[in-house]
């Protein structure tokens, strides 16, 4: 502490109550150079500047109404592969018929993808690389409820999943943070065999809610494999 405080050029005691998260005043420079002497990177300062400086427009966001028919709009025009819309907390809104095929979304007692990922065994399972994937969504939603640490539905998300899961508690608390960035999954579907998938997202802008909405997209990589097993679980008519 006394380092990261020298380094900063600010004095140990209003450091020590930036940390204990006391009430005091924080410039956007200021904010830059405890980055800058911490060596952060751009996901912990987005985040360490939502906890230092909170919106409280943002501390309790409008939920988004899963019967609005532009989400499932949104999916059904995309037709070359799985494609849903969750909110900021991972419950899926909405899904189009070949990530219904590839995640049962139909099936599932549970909407919320995180805790599926973490307490489904068909889920996990599902994931070849299981371990790097759920990782990354921890620390997704890690910086997602950094903007909303008053939230309800965060709090209560996050309180089951560290109850049932020893793998979410250790992630959690080891503080994980990035950004949803497009990466590719193997996927071990037990129909439709061995997926090949690259996922990317953006949120819905057009939509009215504070919610961010994501949509998130799985093309089919450069394998000529998984092209052909989704265009066998295609909806037709």
């Amino acid at each position: 502490m006394d380092e990261a405080a020298a380094v900063a050029g600010v004095s140990l005691t209003w450091y020590s109550a930036l940390e204990d998260g006391r009430d005091v005043q924080v410039s956007a420079k200021m904010l830059r150079r405890i980055g800058d002497a911490l060596q952060m990177s751009s996901e912990e300062r987005e985040f360490f500047a939502s906890l230092a400086r909170p919106d409280p427009e943002s501390a309790v966001t409008d939920p988004v109404d899963p019967t609005d028919p532009l989400l499932q709009a949104i999916v059904d025009g995309f037709t070359a592969g799985p494609a849903y819309v969750s909110d900021r907390f991972w419950n899926v809104l909405a899904f189009n018929g070949l990530a219904d095929a590839v995640y049962g979304f139909s099936r599932a007692q549970e909407q919320n993808l995180m805790m599926r990922m973490f307490l489904e065994p068909a889920l996990r399972d599902l994931h070849a690389d299981w371990e790097r994937v759920a990782r990354q969504m921890v620390a997704i939603l890690h910086l997602s409820t950094g903007h909303a640490p008053e939230d309800e539905r965060a709090i209560r998300l996050v309180t089951n999943l560290r109850a049932e899961s020893a793998e979410f508690r250790a992630w959690w608390d080891g503080f994980l943070l990035r950004r949803f960035v497009p990466t590719q999954s193997n996927l071990q579907h037990p129909v439709l065999g061995r997926l090949a998938l690259t996922f990317t997202s953006f949120v819905a802008s057009a939509m009215r809610t504070t919610d961010d909405p994501t949509v998130v997209v799985l093309q089919p990589a450069a394998d000529d494999a998984t092209r052909r097993a989704l265009a066998s679980a295609r909806p037709t008519g």
